[in-house]
């Protein structure tokens, strides 16, 4: 139910642990959300308005591994709870600028809020 980046050394290993079969995704970091698209038909798979997603980092034990949480029941009397997605980048370049750039999101999106 907590979705700050101290979360995500456990909740990477065990999304890993749980997760179905591996997806090609094309990952679209905009300048007020994250888009995730199907990589062979473009299918709008997910989108995350950066107000949604409490943290992002990067895997300590694979280099080219990230994930961020969102908040998925924000408005519930009980509090938020939190999903946690892992993605594999084609590099450890690669993967910190995705992070680089959706931490760049979320200072865009304080004028939007």
């Amino acid at each position: 139910q907590y979705g700050g980046k101290e979360v995500l050394d456990r909740a990477i290993p065990a999304v890993l642990e749980r997760s179905s079969a591996a997806r090609e995704v094309l990952f679209d970091v905009k300048e007020a959300e994250v888009l995730v698209q199907e990589k062979t038909s473009s299918k709008l798979l997910c989108r995350y308005p950066y107000p949604t997603i409490s943290c992002v980092g990067r895997c300590v034990a694979s280099s080219n591994l990230f994930a961020f949480c969102v908040a998925i029941s924000p408005e519930s009397p009980d509090g938020s709870t939190f999903d946690c997605l892992v993605f594999a980048s084609s590099s450890e370049q690669e993967c910190e600028e995705i992070i680089k750039r959706i931490a760049a999101g979320f200072k865009h999106t304080e004028w939007f809020v």
